[in-house]
């Protein structure tokens, strides 16, 4: 496990099949991109981990789905569309999110919730 605290709870139910993970072209991008930042590369660095087995755990559990359409909904920070872009293609239920920017609770039927609301929302099913 790659993971560790309440993000491996989703992770775990994710790879039981129980959720869904829904990933975009640009979403991958980006965590491609993060993973060079140099705090979070001491991070798997120190565990002997590449950002390349990062990058591969995801994709095992994601499902990959192309967006139809380009959305302009977080005026603060453009740039996180991507997320309720992929969601919108995806008929996601849930955005799982700690950005301060995607914190506008829903969008659609697309609710915007963090980690610890999510994992109460499936433990309750």
């Amino acid at each position: 496990m790659l993971w560790g605290g309440k993000p491996a709870e989703i992770i775990k139910s994710a790879e039981a099949q129980n959720v869904s993970v829904f990933l975009s072209e640009e979403i991958v991008a980006e965590i491609t991109q993060v993973l060079t930042y140099p705090k979070i590369k001491n991070v798997y660095k120190t565990l002997g981990l590449h950002s390349e087995d990062l990058i591969e755990a995801v994709l095992k559990i994601a499902k990959f789905v192309k967006v139809t359409k380009k959305l302009h909904v977080v005026e603060e920070h453009s740039a996180d569309d991507k997320f309720i872009e992929c969601a919108q293609s995806a008929n996601a239920d849930y955005i799982i999110s700690g950005d301060k920017h995607l914190k506008v609770a829903c969008y659609k039927e697309t609710q915007i919730v963090s980690v610890r609301e999510f994992i109460q929302i499936i433990t309750k099913k």
